[in-house]
């Protein structure tokens, strides 16, 4: 049983048969990562928010649930497992053994805008490579995410997953959007980029509109150089992927990543919206549009203070994952 009624909005509660459910698949998803190596992190619901400040974008920050206590301490609810692992293991990692994997489960609370199937409140189990090496250890990580996930799938629907995984590249479209910065907000741009807006970016650029109808451009050479070579090596591992796992379809969607901007110029305007600085990718279900899980390279969360650390993980949305036992059929 599922109580949303009398709730604030975006919250949920699970009884009996879906409470059991759940705990049920968090367990099978733990085994499967103690077993690969992976140590558990059991992690705050609430922090001070000061440190996140300085690790995240604002729009990022705007979505924490901020409250004072009683001593008068600016606090927040935990909206994502990764930047608060990367507050607390930054200050630590040069006495570490690296790699690290770890793995976390449990809630985050953001505010964000109310759309169908979008909840203020998710129940999540992810993994993180901290010290991950390169591009080998990100084809890693995507790998046991998909083998996770497609493994639940199919024993919630006894059949072939109904998957599409997107691939992207963080800061892909940095040189199309900072040449549009000059005449038009880049946030509009983006919000443009992001919704698919054809007739916005029909009249911005012809590059950033074939990225909107196909994803990607016809020539990858007008994203820059390094982009380029980024979305060449990108458009390799979805081959890969698809030969591996021939039930999903995978796509390289740069709009779908429109927000993940590295360019300090184009953050100082206000626009970006992530920490991801590499590959990034998500997951889809049958028939829902919010995604079942995702992740990416994060180097910079992990490389403060003056050292260089590679990081790259993954969180699967349990939610996502339980509600296919009554998803209908139909695209996202």
């Amino acid at each position: 049983m599922r109580i949303r009624a009398g709730l604030p909005r975006g919250v949920t509660a699970l009884l009996f048969d879906e409470a059991r459910a759940r705990r049920a698949l968090e367990a099978r998803l733990s085994q499967e990562l103690e077993k690969r190596g992976f140590d558990e992190a059991l992690l705050p619901v609430m922090d001070y928010f000061d440190p996140y400040s300085k690790l995240l974008l604002p729009q990022v920050q705007s979505e924490l649930y901020r409250f004072v206590d009683r001593e008068g301490e600016l606090l927040a609810l935990r909206g994502d497992f990764t930047p608060m692992l990367a507050r607390l293991l930054r200050p630590r990692l040069a006495d570490l053994e690296l790699p690290l994997r770890l793995f976390y489960r449990g809630d985050v609370v953001r505010y964000q805008e109310t759309r169908p199937g979008r909840l203020r409140e998710d129940t999540q189990l992810g993994a993180e490579l901290i010290g991950a090496r390169g591009a080998n250890d990100d084809e890693t990580m995507i790998d046991l995410f998909l083998q996770l996930l497609t493994a639940e799938v199919q024993r919630i629907e006894d059949a072939t997953p109904d998957l599409e995984i997107v691939l992207g590249v963080a800061g892909a479209l940095d040189r199309l959007l900072e040449a549009q910065a000059h005449e038009h907000d880049v946030r509009e741009v983006l919000r443009a980029v992001r919704a698919r807006d054809r007739e916005v970016t029909r009249s911005l650029d012809s590059t950033l509109l074939e990225i909107v109808e196909a994803g990607q451009p016809k020539d990858v050479e007008r994203l820059g150089p390094a982009a380029a070579e980024d979305v060449g090596a990108l458009l390799e591992l979805a081959q890969r992927l698809e030969e591996r796992y021939p039930q999903a379809r995978v796509t390289v969607d740069l709009a779908e990543f429109a927000d993940q901007v590295l360019d300090d110029g184009l953050l100082r305007r206000g626009a970006g919206s992530g920490y991801y600085d590499g590959v990034v990718f998500r997951a889809f279900l049958r028939g829902n549009a919010q995604p079942a899980g995702g992740g990416g390279r994060y180097d910079g969360l992990f490389g403060g203070a003056g050292s260089k650390v590679g990081a790259v993980g993954f969180f699967l949305g349990l939610d996502r994952i339980l509600e296919q036992k009554s998803a209908g059929g139909g695209a996202r």
